[in-house]
């Protein structure tokens, strides 16, 4: 039988869930990583770290195995200021791209 403070913390799971759903982003591991990708070789991600959020943009190109560009966007938030900045910045790089 789950306790009071699990049935909570699963509730906000699914609240989290819902969110980034609806706003475009999957869970990589829900209550924990999300990302978005906004074209063939980038990523925003939103994971979180400790009792906080951060929000990160990486690029790849093709055949190598690590990134070759990482572009922090917010550190150290709630998840909700998080997800609304992560919204804010794909809207920002969809409106330059013309998208």
């Amino acid at each position: 039988m789950p306790t009071a403070n699990e049935i909570i913390r699963l509730n906000e799971i699914e609240r989290m869930d819902k969110k980034a759903k609806k706003a475009g982003f999957l869970p990589l591991v829900s209550g924990e990583v999300y990302e978005a990708q906004y074209n063939s070789n980038s990523h925003v991600f939103i994971m979180i770290k400790g009792e906080k959020w951060s929000v990160w943009r990486e690029t790849w190109q093709p055949g190598k195995g690590h990134s070759i560009s990482i572009r922090s966007i917010v550190n150290k938030v709630p998840f909700d200021i998080a997800l609304q900045q992560a919204n804010k910045y794909l809207a920002f790089i969809t409106k330059k791209r013309g998208w």
